[in-house]
């Protein structure tokens, strides 16, 4: 996808800062100091409230099964 929607494309986002490229993202995720790495994505889809307390993103990916298909995904 080209275009941001809900949210910010995801494209591109493994390795770099979080909430760094566009001006969308929460002040918490700007100042979180992380870098998208397996690790940090891992944490952040089971539960973003957790690893930022103040972000704009309400959901998670519970499932275990879907995260390890979708970091892989967006290491692409």
């Amino acid at each position: 996808m080209e275009t941001d929607r809900k949210g910010p494309r995801l494209a591109g986002v493994y390795g770099r800062k979080a909430g760094k490229r566009r001006r969308v993202y929460s002040a918490g995720l700007k100042n979180s100091g992380i870098t998208w790495t397996d690790a940090t994505l891992e944490r952040w889809l089971t539960d973003p409230d957790m690893v930022v307390k103040d972000n704009n993103m309400s959901i998670g990916v519970p499932k275990a099964e879907k995260r390890r298909d979708l970091i892989p995904y967006l290491k692409q």
